[in-house]
């Protein structure tokens, strides 16, 4: 069970944090910006973590300036994240840790580790660097900050989305957006980026003497990898661990050999079906009774939608009861070839949504009853062909429950006795 708690940093900045597992305690510090809620509604970050909190107490907390943390937040550099990092730590009065950092907090948890080399008992550093701004021109990094600072669309946050896993779809692109609007700011990203190229813990490297592990991905686009082989070069006897793959953040893509190797190098169990979060999120059937398609903003209208059918023996499918890092496109146009109908979440975000669009025209050369639920008072235009035929449903006025029983019943109806059976059986 997750506990979420708050302290203060020497300058009075609220800080909060996370607690997950038992056992010896790992602080994983944030590598990008926030992870409390991401940890809620992100399954490949949640059986991540949770992986780890079989074994350990783990720590994870919001960066000042973002997340639950405090929003406001003018100085950056690796002493404020150093000073977060130990009030964390303090704060919970760990005598002893294991330290956990991937992008950013890299050279946070070296700088920690070489300060307190007596409380660091071993050091896993991910997706990581000494000093990258080096390896960077002064006009790139001019260009992204100021493309960052841009406010319309996101654009920049695409573009970065782009970077961190190049095999993303549309869904994926816009989940991580969207974690973006919610847990920071354009402005905050753009100085977050600043400190990004400046950090160095270069001369700090030396000073670790925890036995530490660099772990990397050969194709990475955000951190190259020549970084990571020189950061593991600067720490004495460390461990390299080179893995293919493009995809930046441990995890995704392959997800489940990080894991392991992690698992292994602390001394815990190993156990595949365990650590295996995208073989345990691919062993859902892909047949269900229905598919659900929405935009990410209506992501908590979806979830409502989801859990009330799932309560009244109907089974929904949507996006997120498939793993990221395998072929997504391909697994949920099978998933809605394979469902009996399919709910399609209407909203001015669905109607100029290109996942959305691509996912309904899917159900609708398929010939799938397709049951648009207006959840916003509006007419789709970009959906209009798709859903002509169509008869809507209004959840409107709000709030949204009201109007689940009566869904229910429709799709019921729409899928056959089915379900009935199912309440039959167990009554």
């Amino acid at each position: 069970m997750e506990n979420i708690g708050f302290c203060t940093n020497p300058d009075g900045a609220r800080i909060a944090y996370s607690v997950i597992g038992n056992g010896p305690p790992m602080v994983m510090p944030p590598g990008y910006f926030a992870v409390i809620n991401p940890y809620k509604t992100v399954p490949e970050i949640r059986n991540f973590f949770d992986s780890f909190a079989r074994y350990h107490t783990v720590v994870m907390y919001d960066m000042h300036g973002a997340g639950l943390s405090d929003r406001k937040r003018t100085y950056f550099s690796l002493e404020s994240e150093l000073s977060d990092l130990e009030a964390v730590v303090n704060y919970l009065k760990l005598d002893k840790v294991i330290l956990n950092g991937s992008l950013i907090a890299g050279p946070v948890s070296i700088a920690y580790a070489a300060k307190f080399p007596d409380r660091v008992t071993q050091l896993i550093l991910y997706g990581t660097y000494a000093h990258y701004g080096k390896y960077l021109s002064e006009e790139f990094k001019a260009s992204i900050i100021s493309l960052i600072r841009q406010r319309k669309n996101w654009i920049g946050e695409r573009t970065i989305a782009s970077l961190t896993n190049p095999r993303a779809n549309v869904n994926e692109l816009e989940l991580f957006v969207g974690i973006q609007q919610e847990n920071t700011t354009p402005e905050f990203h753009a100085r977050w980026l600043e400190m990004f190229f400046t950090l160095d813990a270069t001369q700090l490297c030396p000073l670790v003497k925890s036995p530490t592990l660099v772990i990397h991905r050969k194709g990475d686009r955000v951190i190259v990898f020549k970084a990571g082989l020189e950061l593991a070069s600067l720490i004495p006897n460390a461990r390299f661990v080179p893995l293919e793959g493009e995809t930046h953040y441990p995890f995704l893509g392959d997800a489940e050999t990080v894991l392991r190797i992690s698992l292994q190098f602390l001394g815990d169990p190993v156990d595949d079906k365990q650590t295996s979060s995208a073989a345990q999120l691919l062993t859902n059937k892909l047949c269900h009774d229905v598919f659900i398609s929405f935009a990410y903003p209506d992501k908590d209208a979806a979830a409502k939608i989801y859990a009330y059918l799932k309560s009244n023996n109907i089974s929904p499918f949507w996006c997120e009861d498939l793993a990221a890092g395998q072929d997504y496109p391909k697994l949920l146009g099978e998933a809605i070839r394979a469902s009996k109908s399919f709910l399609l979440v209407v909203s001015d975000s669905s109607d100029n949504s290109d996942s959305v669009r691509k996912e309904t025209t899917i159900a609708h050369n398929n010939k799938k009853p397709i049951i648009p639920v207006r959840i916003k008072d509006i007419l789709p235009k970009n959906l209009e062909y798709l859903t002509a035929n169509s008869l809507f449903f209004d959840a409107l006025p709000q709030p949204l429950e009201q109007h689940l029983p009566r869904l229910t019943t429709d799709i019921k109806k729409i899928i056959g006795s089915k379900a009935e059976k199912k309440e039959k059986i167990k009554e």
